[in-house]
């Protein structure tokens, strides 16, 4: 039987209890979840939001804490305990089933605010109905609202949290008894002086080193996200044999192969090219989780040798994805070779036109309908049918797409960086009796003497450093996709388009290799990508980091070693278009008094306007099984099929990033937002549509009409 995790079933309300009313309300019911019904998926898992109703234990006790703690803010009368006598209108509590059928997992969750979508607990929703029980003038200090960590909040509370569990009664130490010491014990033990003699002193002296002082730009204060770190990793990890790079994080969108794509005519495979344009292959989902399995592969018998009998099969780990399908109510767990990047697939023209044009009795945006709709129904289940497919397959189309117009920064920290003072310069002598008197008296004020002489002609001594705050951010959602610092990301910008004639820190575009060069004599070459390295965000959204440029593998780089560093440093500042700026500064990665050995990568150009990030880079993604039909399809290639896969090409560096890029232009405040607000703007617009074909039918009906009568 399943139980609540830290829940308790005892609450109730007391005999004589004085209700609140909230005279006011931010709840919209149209931010409660949708997915309220019970379904087992393939792995014997549920993932579902379960009312509760008002009456609940659990209701109770969250009635019954934030009434008591608005009793102690407004200093209401009377010693009755108070309670809540219903959640502000628009609110409502859940219960999220997820986990094993027969035991999930259950966090209860407030929804319906505004300001945030659910509220946790009940310290978190404290201070949030405090401020609806006033006017709304004051700033909610609710973690969401006042953007502070609820740790701070909770301690700030004071008496605000008077019902507290009280600690469950110890039970008392059993004493205990002496044992008397066993005679053949003490007949064993040495005397007492031979002990002490074998007792050496040995003492550990540790060589001490001389550390080199910290750098006053490391900011020791600053932690880095755990999932930030463990992406990064995953993204310089090499893949293991047989298995992908773990290319997808949390909450980002992509596409999902269907086992058994939804064909138009069912039972009959698609023979020409314009049937399979209309066959439903991928879905769009949404990363819940990232999990790590494992497969035993049998050895085949003729392969088997006295070292492998003891063990006849091969280990191998791969990631398998948690993953929810938009515009319905379904969660699967697929491997990584069923999820491919939302930027790797286009939806082909054909199917679009078809869905945009279909009758308009077919459309149906019911809430049951939607929400029963199962692509990949269990075996032996039956397949679903193509026409009740349509109107899902169009609204989680529209859902991915309105979620790549949005972004936001995340993970906002402070950088501390203490700038140097201003240089002095010597005070001139006074002009007149005036200013001499007071260069007497500020010489006195500084402790001036005869011996040290006067101050009139030395400086005053120097100013203390400052020390300038910063904001910055550790990561972003830019569209579909979670970016970090630190990411090798993709510019729109063609390598060739950027500084083609070099910068003072900028190469000038790498020529063709030996083999390349003897190719582009025969057709064109388009221009190759460039990559950024993240270094840093910063609040007017520009984003540092280092240029990388793909070249061939045979191009042998001629600036290495370079011997005009000292040239490079003293040259004046460039600016360079599409808004990126150089600084002047030396390089920082030359080594002093070693010249002939190679060097890094200058360093970054001081900031890149957001627009020019097309998005993440995929590496070794044109091996995807999933591609591999795509890229069949193109080879052998030429400059027709090489344009109409570019972007593919583009998003391992070998086109330029505006071939494929997102550009999202609707800020929101977090992840959830967004796709809170591309639901309902998804649905908004799907019936938009509907409605103007409405209308053109029956315009089109009153024309003919007027041509009958006529």
């Amino acid at each position: 039987m399943s139980t609540h995790r830290n829940h308790s079933a005892k609450h109730a309300l007391p005999s004589n209890p004085a209700y609140i009313d909230f005279p006011r309300s931010d709840g919209d019911s149209t931010l409660w979840p949708t997915n309220t019904s019970r379904i087992i998926d393939n792995e014997g898992c549920v993932n579902f939001m379960d009312p509760v109703p008002l009456d609940a234990p659990l209701s109770v006790k969250w009635r019954m804490g934030a009434g008591d703690a608005i009793c102690v803010a407004l200093k209401l009368p009377g010693s009755q305990p108070y309670v809540l006598r219903d959640f502000p209108d628009g609110y409502r509590m859940f219960d999220h089933n997820k986990g094993k059928a027969a035991n999930p997992r259950h966090d209860v969750y407030l929804f319906g605010s505004e300001s945030k979508a659910r509220f946790r607990s009940v310290p978190e929703f404290i201070p949030h109905a405090i401020w609806l029980m006033g006017d709304g003038s004051d700033v909610c200090k609710c973690k969401y609202c006042s953007k502070k960590p609820q740790r701070e909040i909770t301690s700030s509370m004071g008496n605000l949290l008077r019902h507290s569990n009280s600690p469950s009664p110890s039970r008392p130490a059993r004493p205990k008894t002496d044992k008397p010491e066993r005679k053949k014990d003490v007949l064993s033990k040495r005397p007492l002086g031979d002990r002490l003699r074998d007792n050496k002193t040995y003492a550990a002296v540790q060589k001490s080193h001389s550390l080199p002082k910290m750098s006053p730009h490391i900011q020791t204060k600053h932690v880095m996200l755990v999932e930030r770190n463990n992406n990064l990793r995953d993204a310089c990890r090499l893949p293991s044999e047989g298995s992908l790079p773990r290319y997808f994080r949390d909450n980002e969108l992509v596409w999902c192969a269907l086992e058994n794509p939804i064909m138009p005519y069912p039972g009959q495979p698609a023979t020409t090219q314009e049937e399979e344009s209309l066959v439903i292959k991928f879905w769009p989902a949404i990363i819940d989780e990232v999990k790590l399995a494992i497969a035993r592969t049998p050895i085949p018998p003729d392969l088997i040798t006295a070292d492998n009998a003891a063990t006849p099969w091969v280990t191998r780990q791969f990631t398998t994805y948690s993953v929810r399908f938009l515009g319905i109510s379904q969660t699967y767990l697929l491997p990584d070779n069923m999820i491919i990047p939302y930027q790797s697939h286009l939806v082909p023209e054909l199917l679009l036109s078809g869905m945009a044009h279909r009758p308009i009795d077919d459309w149906d945006f019911t809430t049951e309908k939607l929400a029963d709709f199962n692509p990949c129904p269990s075996p032996p289940g039956v397949p679903p049918a193509y026409r009740d497919a349509l109107t899902t397959f169009a609204l989680a189309l529209q859902i991915a797409s309105t979620i790549s117009t949005f972004w936001c920064v995340t993970d906002e920290w402070d950088a501390k960086l203490p700038l140097p003072p201003p240089p002095t310069r010597p005070v001139p002598p006074p002009s007149s009796l005036q200013s001499a008197i007071e260069a007497a008296a500020i010489n006195n004020a500084y402790g001036g003497s005869i011996s040290t002489g006067p101050m009139q002609n030395r400086a005053p001594p120097p100013a203390p450093a400052r020390v300038v705050t910063q904001v910055r951010f550790q990561g972003m959602w830019w569209g579909g996709e979670r970016i970090w610092a630190d990411d090798l990301v993709r510019l729109k910008v063609p390598r060739s388009c950027l500084a083609p004639a070099g910068a003072q820190h900028i190469f000038t575009p790498s020529p063709g290799g030996p083999r390349a060069t003897a190719l582009a004599q025969a057709q064109g070459k388009e221009p190759a990508a460039v990559w950024c390295h993240l270094a840093r965000r910063k609040r007017e959204c520009r984003v540092t980091g280092m240029l990388y440029e793909l070249a061939d593998i045979d191009w042998e780089d001629p600036n290495l070693p370079r011997n005009n560093v000292e040239a490079l440093a003293t040259q004046a500042p460039t600016s360079i278009s599409a808004g990126i700026s150089v600084s002047a500064k030396p390089l920082s990665s030359v080594r002093s008094g070693d010249m002939s050995s190679s060097y890094a990568l200058p360093p970054a150009p001081t900031g890149f306007q957001i627009p020019l990030i097309s998005g993440r880079y995929y590496p070794h993604l044109l091996q995807h099984p999933q591609l591999r039909t795509q890229l069949s399809d193109v080879i052998p290639l030429d400059s027709q099929s090489m344009l109409s896969s570019a972007h593919l090409w583009a998003l391992e560096g070998l086109f330029g990033g505006y071939k494929n890029c997102v550009d999202p232009t609707f800020y929101k405040v977090n992840r959830e937002k967004m796709l809170m607000d591309a639901s309902k703007e998804a649905l908004a617009a799907l019936k938009v549509h509907v409605k103007e074909r409405q209308d053109e039918a029956a315009r089109l009906e009153d024309a003919v009409a007027q041509m009958d009568t006529d």
